[in-house]
C-alpha cells in the first residue's frame, strides 16, 4: 500500500510539474516586461476559427494591429503566422491567445518584412523560433524602418492624433465624441509602442522550402517567387487545405511599396498550384473564391502595362499616379476611380530603370 501510494504522489508531482513547465513556456515566449502601449477597452482581435486548431486573427479595433495573423494550435504546441505592427499588439495577441489555449507559443512565421507583419518580433525570446525568408532577414537587419512604406506610417501618426484632438475639440455629438475619444487612444498607444521598436529579423532562415511536423500536422512554408516582396512566404497546411499568404495574396489589393508587379502575376501562378480551399490572407477576412488570385493577376498585368506606358511618355511619377486608370477592375477589386497609389507608380518607375541599366 505505501509504494502505491508513494508512486501516486510521485505521479502527481509529475503531472504538476508539467503544467508548471508548460505555462512558463507560454510566458517565456514573451519577454517578460510588457512593452509601453498595450492599454485597449476590450478584445483586441476577434479569432475566426477556421479548421480545428486554426484560428485567423482580426483586429477589433480596439488596438492597432493593422494586418492579420493566423496560429495554429497544434498537440503540444502554437505556431503564430505574423505578428502584427508594433511589440504591444504583438503582447496582446499572445495574451489574448490564452483564451483559446495555454499551450507554449514555440514558433513564429513571418511572411515577409513589413512592419504590419513581423514588428512583433522582438517580445520573443531566444528559445522561441521565428522563421522567415532569408531576404525578410536581411532587411530586418539592415533597414527595413528606412523604407518608405513604414517611413510614411510612423511620420503619419502625430499628424493624425493631432487631427482626431482638433475634431473632438469641436464636436457636440457624445457619440462621436465617444468614437474620437476611442481613436485619440489608440493612435497614441500605438505610437508609444513605435517609440519602443528594434526590429528583430528571423533567427531561422529558408530560401525555398520548408516544412514543420507537429504531430500528425504538416505544415509547410513555400517560397514561391518575387512578388509583394523579393522574400514573400506562405504557411500551406496540405491535410486541411488552408493556406496562409501575408500580402502576397490579400481579400482585396495589396500595396505595391516593395514589389515586383510583372514577377507576381507569375508566382501567383505557383500559388494556385497548391491543393487549397481556403485563404488566411494578411489583410481582408478570410475566403474560398479562388477566383480572386486571377481578378488580381489581370490587374497587376495591366497595372504594369499602363505605368509603364505613361513612364515611356515621359509622364512624372506623380503624375502617372493621378492618371493610370484601372477602374475596369472595380467589379472585382475596390477600386473607386482613376489613380493608383503613389508609391505604387514609383516602385514600377524604379524597376524600368534598374532593368534600363543591365
Amino acid at each position: 500500500m505505501r509504494r502505491l501510494l508513494a508512486l501516486a504522489f510521485i505521479v502527481i508531482i509529475g503531472i504538476i510539474a508539467v503544467r508548471l513547465q508548460r505555462h512558463d513556456g507560454s510566458v517565456a515566449a514573451q519577454s517578460r516586461q510588457g512593452p509601453a502601449g498595450t492599454a485597449h477597452n476590450g478584445k483586441a482581435f476577434k479569432f475566426n476559427r477556421v479548421r480545428e486548431g486554426i484560428y485567423h486573427a482580426v483586429g477589433t479595433g480596439a488596438l492597432a494591429v493593422v494586418g492579420n495573423s493566423s496560429f495554429i494550435v497544434n498537440d503540444d504546441d502554437v505556431i503564430v503566422v505574423d505578428d502584427h505592427v508594433s511589440p504591444a499588439a504583438a503582447w496582446v495577441l499572445l495574451d489574448e491567445i490564452k483564451a483559446i489555449t495555454n499551450k507554449p507559443v514555440t514558433t513564429v512565421i513571418n511572411t515577409h518584412f513589413h512592419f504590419d507583419h513581423a514588428h512583433g518580433n522582438q517580445i520573443f525570446d531566444s528559445r522561441t523560433n521565428i522563421i522567415g525568408h532569408e531576404f525578410t532577414r536581411q532587411m530586418l537587419l539592415s533597414n527595413s524602418i528606412g523604407m518608405p512604406l513604414y517611413r510614411n506610417y510612423v511620420t503619419g501618426l502625430q499628424p493624425q492624433i493631432d487631427d482626431l484632438k482638433k475634431r473632438l475639440a469641436t464636436e457636440s455629438d457624445a457619440t462621436t465624441q465617444a468614437s474620437l475619444e476611442r481613436q485619440i487612444s489608440v493612435a497614441e498607444n500605438n505610437l508609444t509602442s513605435q517609440r519602443e521598436l528594434k526590429p528583430t529579423p528571423p533567427n531561422v532562415t529558408l530560401t525555398d522550402r520548408m516544412t514543420l511536423y507537429r504531430g500528425s500536422r504538416e505544415i509547410q512554408i513555400r517560397y514561391l517567387g518575387h512578388g509583394h516582396t523579393a522574400g514573400d512566404v506562405v504557411v500551406f497546411l496540405p491535410r486541411e487545405k488552408v493556406v496562409m499568404t501575408g500580402d502576397f495574396l490579400t481579400a482585396g489589393l495589396s500595396n505595391m511599396s516593395d514589389s515586383f508587379p510583372d514577377e507576381w502575376v507569375t508566382s501567383l501562378d505557383e500559388l494556385k498550384k497548391l491543393d487549397f480551399d481556403t485563404v488566411l490572407p494578411g489583410h481582408g477576412e478570410a475566403f474560398t473564391d479562388k477566383a480572386k488570385i486571377g481578378y488580381f493577376q489581370d490587374y497587376m498585368r495591366d497595372v504594369w502595362t499602363e505605368v509603364s506606358r505613361l513612364k515611356q511618355q515621359g509622364v512624372s511619377a506623380e503624375d502617372a499616379a493621378k492618371r493610370a486608370d484601372l477602374t475596369k477592375h472595380s467589379a472585382h477589386l475596390p477600386i473607386n476611380g482613376p489613380g493608383v497609389p503613389l508609391i505604387g507608380v514609383q516602385r514600377i518607375y524604379d524597376l524600368i530603370d534598374q532593368r534600363a541599366k543591365r
